[in-house]
C-alpha cells in the first residue's frame, strides 16, 4: 500500500463511452467478425477504455432516464469521448410502442448533451444518426416480433437522421451521418427512388449491410467505424487513433 505522500498506484484509463440502443449493444458481438466496440478498443489499445452502454429496444425516452444512472462523475472516471446513437427505435411508425415523436426525439437528444452529468465531464461528443432500414428484410424481422404491419420505413428513418443532424448543428457538435453513408455505399443518389424502400428494387449491396433490415452485419459496422474515426480525425486530430500516448510506458521504458 502506498504510504502517505506517495502517489496512488491506481491509474485509470480515460473512457470512450458508446451510448445507444441494440445496434450499439450488438457492436460488441465477436461472432460478427467485426464490431464497432472491439475495433475502437483495438484502435485505442493501452490508451482508452471503450465502454459499451448499448440497451436493446431503448429509444431516447428511455435514454434520458438511464443515462445519469451509469454515466460516471468526474471523481469516478474521466470520459474523453461520448457517442450518442439513437433513433432506430424512435423512428418506429406511429402506433408502435417504441415510437417517439420527432420533436420529442430532438428534445431528448439535446437533454442528454446538456445534462448536468455530461456538462460536468465535458466529453468530446459525437451525435450519430440512425442507419437506414431495408424494408425487404424487415418483413421477416417484423414477423418474428409478431408484427402484422411494418414497424419501420426508410423514408421515416431519414427524417430522424436529419433531425439528429439538426440537433448536432444547433449544439455545435459533430454529426456522424450514417444514414447517408450507408445509402451512398449502396450507390444511391439524391433524386433516385429510395434504396431500402419498397419503391425501389431490393439492392444486394444494401442488404449485405444488415442481418434483418435493422441490425448490422460486419460490413455495416465497418462503415460505422470508418465514419466515427473520420469524424474524430476531422474534429479532434490530436485525439485520433495513434496520436495519444499510452497510459503506461512500453516495456523498455517501464521502471524496473
Amino acid at each position: 500500500m502506498a504510504s502517505a505522500g506517495e502517489p496512488s498506484l491506481y491509474k485509470p484509463y480515460d473512457q470512450f463511452i458508446l451510448f445507444g440502443d441494440s445496434i450499439t449493444e450488438m457492436s460488441s458481438n465477436q461472432e460478427m467478425g467485426f464490431g464497432l466496440q472491439p475495433a475502437l478498443q483495438d484502435a485505442y489499445s493501452r490508451v482508452l477504455d471503450v465502454i459499451n452502454r448499448g440497451f436493446g429496444g431503448y429509444g431516447t425516452a428511455h435514454a434520458i432516464k438511464v443515462f445519469p444512472k451509469f454515466f460516471p462523475t468526474p471523481e469516478t472516471a474521466s470520459v474523453r469521448f461520448l457517442t450518442i446513437w439513437f433513433g432506430a427505435n424512435d423512428a418506429s411508425l406511429l402506433g408502435s410502442s417504441q415510437h417517439v415523436p420527432l420533436d420529442v426525439y430532438k428534445m431528448n437528444l439535446a437533454r442528454i448533451v446538456q445534462h448536468p452529468a455530461t456538462v460536468a465531464q465535458k466529453p468530446r461528443i459525437l451525435i450519430i444518426t440512425p442507419t437506414p432500414v431495408n424494408e425487404y428484410q424487415l418483413q421477416g424481422f417484423d414477423e418474428g416480433k409478431g408484427n402484422s404491419h411494418p414497424s419501420r420505413v426508410n423514408s421515416q428513418t431519414r427524417l430522424y437522421a436529419e433531425a439528429a443532424g439538426e440537433v448536432a448543428g444547433s449544439l455545435k457538435l459533430p454529426v456522424v451521418d450514417l444514414w447517408t453513408a450507408f445509402m451512398t455505399a449502396a450507390g444511391w443518389k439524391e433524386g433516385q427512388p429510395l434504396i431500402g424502400s419498397r419503391e425501389a428494387p431490393n439492392n444486394e449491396k444494401f442488404a449485405s449491410l444488415f442481418t434483418d433490415g435493422l441490425h448490422l452485419t460486419a460490413d455495416g459496422y465497418r462503415i460505422v467505424y470508418d465514419e466515427v474515426v473520420k469524424a474524430i480525425q476531422t474534429n479532434w486530430p490530436d485525439q485520433a487513433p495513434g496520436t495519444l500516448p499510452q497510459v503506461f510506458p512500453g516495456w523498455t521504458e517501464a521502471p524496473k
